[in-house]
C-alpha cells in the first residue's frame, strides 16, 4: 500500500511538472501575398498552459513600425480578422504598445483556462510589407517574433504567391535577434514556399522567412502605394509640405 501511494504520488508529480512547462507546442503561419501588395496572415499557435503565465489566454505582439532607407520610420496598416480558440470564436482586443506595435491580447478576464494544450489561429491582414525592387520582389517575414518567453518545440511556415507568380528563391535565419541562424529546411513550391525549423527554439528565438520572385507582376497599386510611400518617408516630404503650406497661407 505504501509502494502504491509511493507511485501514484510519483505520477502525480511527473504530470504536475508537465503542465507547469508551459511553451509553444507547435507554431505554423501561411502568409497569403494578394496582387494588391497586401498580406493576409494566418497563425496557428498550439500552446500548453498551466495557469502560470498563461491564465486566461495569450497575447500576440506585433511591430509596426519599420526603418525606412532614409533611417525613418514609417507604420504599417494592421487589422486583425478572425481570432479562435481550438475552432471557435475567441474574444480579443487590441492596444497600442510602445514602438508602434500592437498587442491581441486573447481571451476573457472572467474565463480561467483549465491546465492543457489549446490552439489559437490569428487572421490579420497587413500592407506595405513587401520590398519592390527593379531586380527582384521579397517577402522578409518574421514568423513567430522574438519576444516570446516560452520555449517553442516546432516553428514553420508556408508563403502562397497570387496566381502566376512562382518564387525563384527561399531561404531564412534562426536565433535570437539580429542573429543569421541556419537551422532550417526550405522548399519552392508550386504556389510559394515552405519553411520549417529544424530544432526547437529556447525563450526569444525566431524564424524569419525571405521569398524572392520576378518584378513587376504584382497590380499597379502595390507599386502606386510603394512610390506614395516612398514620398511620405523622405526626410525631405515634411519640409516640402511645410513649405507647401506656408506659400498657400502668404498666398491667401
Amino acid at each position: 500500500m505504501i509502494r502504491l501511494s509511493a507511485v501514484l504520488v510519483s505520477v502525480a508529480l511527473a504530470t504536475s511538472f508537465a503542465f507547469a512547462d508551459e511553451r509553444i507546442l507547435s507554431w505554423h503561419s501561411e502568409i497569403v501575398v494578394e496582387k494588391s501588395g497586401d498580406l493576409v496572415v494566418t497563425e496557428t499557435i498550439r500552446v500548453r498552459a498551466a495557469g502560470v503565465q498563461i491564465k486566461r489566454g495569450i497575447y500576440r505582439d506585433i511591430p509596426r513600425l519599420q526603418a525606412t532607407k532614409f533611417g525613418l520610420k514609417t507604420k504599417k496598416p494592421f487589422r486583425v480578422l478572425r481570432v479562435t480558440r481550438d475552432g471557435k470564436p475567441e474574444n480579443y482586443r487590441t492596444s497600442e504598445i510602445g514602438q508602434g506595435g500592437i498587442r491581441i491580447r486573447i481571451g476573457r478576464r472572467s474565463v480561467f483556462l483549465k491546465p492543457g494544450s489549446y490552439t489559437y489561429e490569428i487572421t490579420y491582414r497587413t500592407g506595405r510589407q513587401l520590398y519592390l525592387e527593379k531586380k527582384r520582389e521579397a517577402l522578409y517575414w518574421n514568423v513567430n517574433g522574438t519576444e516570446w518567453e516560452f520555449p517553442a518545440d516546432k516553428v514553420g511556415a508556408t508563403v502562397v504567391l497570387p496566381e502566376g507568380i512562382k518564387g525563384t528563391k527561399v531561404w531564412g535565419y534562426t536565433g535570437t535577434l539580429g542573429e543569421q541562424g541556419e537551422d532550417y529546411e526550405t522548399a519552392l513550391t508550386g504556389t510559394g514556399a515552405t519553411i520549417e525549423a529544424t530544432r526547437r527554439f529556447r525563450p526569444k528565438e525566431n524564424l524569419t522567412v525571405v521569398l524572392e520572385w520576378p518584378p513587376g507582376l504584382l497590380e499597379e497599386r502595390a507599386y502606386e502605394e510603394a512610390r506614395a510611400s516612398i514620398f511620405r518617408d523622405h526626410p525631405l516630404a515634411a519640409w516640402g509640405l511645410l513649405l507647401l503650406a506656408g506659400a498657400l497661407v502668404y498666398y491667401l
